[in-house]
C-alpha cells in the first residue's frame, strides 16, 4: 500500500470556499469546546498501572517507535473477553442541535457516547500495548473507512495498523468539515461536501479523533497501533482478538468516555485466553476527550 493523501480537486476547491462562510445547507457552527484498573483475566488480576506508550496526561495508548525488528511470527492463539459497566449510565439523547441543522434535523438519531446493554459496555477499544508483541507488521492492503452518515461518524471507534490507509466519506446531502486532532494539536481541517470523492489519510500512530466544526456533536475515533492485534467491544460488550502469537501480554481496554485500564494475559495455541474489563461509570474523561457531552441536549 502506497501512502495517499489526496482529495479531489472538486472537493479542495469547494474546501476553500466553504471553510471560511459555511455552507448553503448548513450554516457554520464552532465546535463544542486513569482510572485504577479493575480488569481480570485468566491470569491473576492486573494491577494499576501506566500503559506502556501512554501519554503522560492522560495514559490513553498511544503507539511509540518501535526498532526494527524480525517477521512477525504466525500466531495461533485468542483472547476474548468482555467489558461489563456496574453504575449508571449517562442518558444518551438526540443533541439539541440536530434541529436546527438542516438535512440532520430529518432524522432524530440518538447520541452514542455511552452504550450499555444488559451491564455490557459497547465501543471499548481493546488491544495489546503497543511494541508488546515482538516481530514487525506491515500495514494492510485493506483500507479502513470512516463514513459521515445521518450527521454521524460511522463507526465511532475503529483500530487500524500504523501507515494503513484511511478513507473518510460522506453518504450525506450536505457538506461536513471533518476536523482531526491527536491530544490538542490539529492535524487537518477540510471541507468536505456532498458527493465530493474520500479524504484519504494515514497515520503512524496516536488515538486520532475526528470532529465537524458545522455539527458540532459528530465524534469518532481512529486508534493506530504497529500490530494487528486489537478489537471494538460490540452491543453485548464482547470482543476477540485472533491469530495471537502465544505469549505474556499487557491487554490495553480504552473508551472514548471512561478511559483506560489495563490486564495482564497469557495466550497459549490450544485454549483460549478469557479477559473481563470493568467500568464503574464513575471514571474521569481521557484527556483526548473532554467534555463530549458539553452542552449537547
Amino acid at each position: 500500500m502506497h501512502r495517499r493523501d489526496l482529495v479531489s480537486l472538486s472537493a479542495l476547491s469547494l474546501a476553500a470556499l466553504t471553510l471560511g462562510v459555511g455552507c448553503p445547507d448548513e450554516p457554520s457552527r464552532p465546535a463544542g469546546g486513569v482510572a485504577a484498573t479493575t480488569a481480570t483475566a485468566a491470569a491473576p488480576t492486573a494491577p494499576a498501572a501506566k500503559p506502556s506508550a501512554a501519554p503522560a496526561a492522560s495514559q490513553a495508548p498511544q503507539a511509540t517507535a518501535q526498532a526494527a525488528a524480525p517477521a512477525a511470527p504466525e500466531g495461533k492463539g485468542t483472547i476474548k473477553g468482555v467489558v461489563k459497566f456496574t453504575g449508571k449510565p449517562v442518558e444518551m439523547k438526540v443533541p439539541t442541535a440536530r434541529k436546527d441543522a438542516p438535512v440532520c434535523q430529518d432524522k432524530e438519531v440518538v447520541y452514542n457516547a455511552v452504550v450499555v446493554n444488559d451491564g455490557k459496555l459497547k465501543d471499548t477499544f481493546v488491544r495489546i500495548a503497543v511494541g508488546g508483541v515482538p516481530g514487525s507488521w506491515k500495514a494492510p492492503d485493506a483500507h479502513a473507512v470512516v463514513d459521515q452518515k445521518d450527521c454521524m461518524y460511522e463507526p465511532r471507534i475503529q483500530g487500524v495498523v500504523s501507515d494503513q490507509q484511511v478513507d473518510i466519506k460522506n453518504s450525506d446531502r450536505t457538506l461536513h468539515n471533518v476536523h482531526t486532532y491527536k491530544g490538542a494539536e490539529t492535524l487537518f481541517n477540510q471541507a468536505q461536501p456532498r458527493g465530493a470523492d474520500p479524504l484519504t489519510k494515514t497515520w503512524k500512530d496516536g488515538i486520532i479523533k475526528l470532529t465537524c466544526d458545522i455539527h458540532p456533536w459528530m465524534r469518532g475515533f481512529v486508534v493506530v497501533t504497529d500490530h494487528p492485534f486489537f478489537a471494538v467491544s460490540g452491543d453485548d460488550g464482547a470482543f476477540a482478538i485472533e491469530k495471537v502469537p502465544a505469549g505474556k501480554y499487557k491487554l490495553e481496554a480504552w473508551h472514548p468516555r471512561y478511559g483506560l485500564k489495563t490486564a495482564d494475559v497469557s495466550v497459549v495455541d490450544d485454549k483460549p485466553a478469557q479477559v473481563t474489563f470493568t467500568y464503574a461509570g464513575t471514571e474521569p474523561e481521557p484527556a483526548e476527550n473532554k467534555d463530549e457531552l458539553k452542552g449537547l441536549w
